[in-house]
């Protein structure tokens, strides 16, 4: 037997030499598999070193001398008995802490996971579990059931708040889904079987759901601009106050048609004013950059934003300090001056309404608005320049300048008959 097997004494593990380099390691003779490791640092660790299922495990058990001699081989002999039936036990350890994962740890780890998730979404999930399941934040998956889930989606349409019901229990079925495949026990197995948001699909108890479908029509569009132009007239500080970026902000989102958070989030070296191209981040396709064109009005609103830059946003926050945010309180001024209810994704949906009524292509169209093309066998034959897309932007444009009566370029299209 070699000098670094021997029965184990506090004397003798006491009297270890520190290692030339790395660690070393030591055998007790009492029970076999037991091991001390010592690091060139002096730390010293009980671990135990076992085959299970034909691969080596080894599994650290305590530090010495926190963990006595006795203590170890007690603990040895414990992780030995769970090791010759099959088990590795620090895959059952992991699964313990598995089976107790709460709601709110499975959010905070799905959202880790989920790294693709957009910002917006990952405060939207947040916001959910907080405004709607915070007594259950720290409540164990597995006591969660079917009628509990039930209950509080009746509770929250009872509210008053049905579309808000929905979209919880499709953030708590998201999260549940997730815990199948993230969560196993020490044999692999999912630990969550079952998504006890099935309940509402089984009884039918979803809530009615109504897609907004509100655009600006083409009567509306003089009303609406002139208030717009009303609010911007109020503001006599371009840096210090909002009013008049919120209006170039309102403008901006009809005459581009991005979506809110991707015309907020615009930086200026994502604009080439001198060739009129702006190449916007789409933080709903995973970050994916595009080249799009600008159309003549829209150069005018930038090279005024130019003027007036004071950080790398084109529509820079109070004070210069970060990217605006969505001006709901300055939104409601300017429907209160029109009479027009509207929301920015309105003036995103106006846009493509418009798009359409002009028999402007379909592909042409996508594009614009920034939608996947992957879906269409047909879209994958069709490279779309960016100077194929600068005419139809600009007709779009022409359309609501003539609308608004900036301009009688333009043909107006009554949209849906609702002119």
């Amino acid at each position: 037997m070699d000098d670094k097997t021997f029965n184990f004494t506090k004397a003798k593990l006491d009297g270890l030499p520190l290692p030339v380099k790395d660690r070393e390691t030591y055998f007790d003779k009492t029970v076999k598999e037991l091991q001390l490791r010592i690091t060139i640092k002096g730390t010293k660790s009980f671990v135990l070193t076992r085959r299970v299922n034909n691969k080596i495990v080894r599994v650290t058990l305590g530090r010495y001398p926190a963990m006595t001699i006795d203590q170890a081989r007690t603990e040895a002999r414990k992780q030995l008995g769970l090791m010759v039936t099959g088990i590795d036990p620090n895959k059952a350890k992991k699964a313990e802490r598995a089976k107790g994962t709460t709601l709110g740890q499975c959010l905070e780890d799905y959202l880790s996971i989920r790294a693709s998730l957009a910002e917006n979404t990952k405060k939207g999930y947040r916001s959910m579990v907080n405004n709607h399941l915070s007594d259950w934040k720290n409540k164990p998956l597995k006591d969660i059931d079917r009628d509990m889930v039930a209950i509080r989606h009746k509770k929250i349409i009872e509210g008053g708040e049905a579309i808000a019901a929905n979209n919880v229990m499709r953030c708590l079925r998201a999260l549940f889904n997730f815990a199948h495949g993230q969560y196993e026990d020490e044999h692999g197995k999912p630990f969550f079987t079952d998504n006890p948001v099935t309940r509402i699909s089984h009884t039918r108890a979803w809530a009615p759901e109504t897609r907004r479908k509100t655009i600006l029509r083409a009567s509306e569009l003089p009303l609406w601009i002139q208030a717009v132009e009303a609010l911007r007239a109020s503001d006599e500080n371009h840096i210090d106050a909002s009013p008049s970026t919120v209006a170039d902000y309102l403008e901006f989102c009809l005459f581009s048609g991005l979506r809110r958070d991707d015309v907020l989030s615009l930086k200026w070296e994502q604009i080439e004013l001198d060739t009129a191209l702006m190449h916007p981040v789409i933080h709903k396709k995973q970050s994916e950059v595009i080249t799009l064109p600008l159309s003549d009005y829209l150069v005018v609103i930038l090279k005024k934003r130019a003027q007036i830059r004071v950080n790398e946003y084109v529509f820079a926050g109070r004070g210069g300090q970060g990217r605006f945010d969505e001006p709901k309180r300055q939104i409601a001024k300017v429907v209160k001056i029109s009479g027009i209810q509207f929301s920015s994704h309105d003036l995103r949906r106006t846009f493509i309404s418009v798009a359409e009524s002009l028999d402007i292509s379909t592909y042409a169209i996508k594009r614009l608005c920034t939608h996947s093309l992957g879906g269409d066998v047909t879209a994958g034959y069709i490279q779309m320049d960016v100077e194929r897309l600068r005419a139809p932007m600009q007709k779009i444009t022409d359309y609501f300048l003539k609308a608004m009566g900036k301009t009688d370029t333009a043909d107006v299209v009554n949209l849906l008959k609702q002119g």
